[in-house]
């Protein structure tokens, strides 16, 4: 069954309202007010553009394009040397965090390659370990913890080879124990990484409407996993680690915080939805025969 185009979007509807709040009680100047806008604007013309273009899962392989754009942009933020982390590319007014941007979307790519068993699910276990050591270089732990949790779960819902799974989350697992070893000399932003804080700082109702916020987001697409997009899981365990850390003040909180990466990475992810999907039932059709 392929994702409704308007239960996805809507999905996203709680927790951005939030963000609005979020930025309200980060007493954000004009400029953040924009680009959060800007932002918000450009998730939705992705989704929409993106969804309608339905020949586009007509190419031989779709997911294997959202894979190789993936570890592709997990490489772009190396090229820039700086003395502290490198996570973020400059597109214009926007400075965008690459791994929330990519990692929804590839999750979804590589259901696709697991549905397909034998060795034709190599690209999946192949390529997440080798995203977790792009990742770890950077470094960004919250995301390789976040790509374990995701991972897993893609794994499980899929039912995919149970010797590879084990060797695949185990090699993660250690690049994510090295990575939370590395320095993060990063400060946390209040309406960027500090969100949970933020709001309950103002008061506990606040605190309780951003986390009801996140929970809603999370359940949401558990509950569509559950209607034919399994990958969805994989992206709510993702979120949910990003939540966490959040709350640790390491990383930013999934469409609730200020930032165009997250919320485009969700616009992606929706927009890719159809092709992804369209190409695991085409797999289904050829077993079907």
């Amino acid at each position: 069954m392929k994702p409704s185009l308007s239960k996805l979007l809507l999905v996203a509807v709680l927790p951005v309202s939030a963000s609005f709040a979020v930025l309200a009680l980060g007493a954000v100047g004009r400029n953040i007010w924009l680009i959060h806008l800007l932002a918000i604007c450009l998730t939705c013309v992705l989704a929409i553009a993106g969804s309608q273009l339905t020949y586009l899962a007509r190419i031989p392989s779709p997911a294997f394009a959202i894979i190789l754009l993936t570890l592709v942009g997990a490489i772009v933020p190396l090229l820039h040397h700086t003395p502290g982390p490198n996570r973020w590319a400059s597109l214009g007014p926007l400075n965008l965090y690459l791994a929330p941007l990519l990692l929804p979307s590839f999750f979804a790519a590589c259901a696709v390659y697991i549905h397909k068993r034998g060795n034709y699910d190599l690209p999946a276990f192949v390529t997440a370990f080798g995203l977790s050591v792009l990742l770890a270089v950077q470094p960004d732990a919250s995301q390789v913890l976040g790509l374990l949790a995701g991972s897993t779960v893609n794994f499980v819902r899929y039912r995919a080879d149970r010797v590879k799974s084990a060797i695949t989350l185990v090699a993660i697992a250690l690049v994510t124990v090295w990575t939370f070893t590395r320095p993060d000399p990063l400060v946390p932003v209040p309406y960027v990484e500090g969100v949970f804080a933020l709001a309950l700082g103002h008061s506990l109702l606040a605190g309780l409407a951003i986390s009801i916020s996140a929970i809603a987001l999370l359940l949401a697409l558990v509950l569509g996993s559950f209607k034919g997009s399994s990958w969805l899981a994989a992206v709510a365990a993702y979120y949910a680690v990003l939540f966490a850390c959040s709350v640790a003040g390491l990383t930013p909180a999934p469409l609730i915080g200020y930032g165009a990466g997250p919320l485009l990475g969700f616009g992606l992810m929706v927009a890719v939805s159809r092709w992804v999907e369209a190409e695991i039932q085409s797999d289904n059709s050829l077993r079907a025969v």
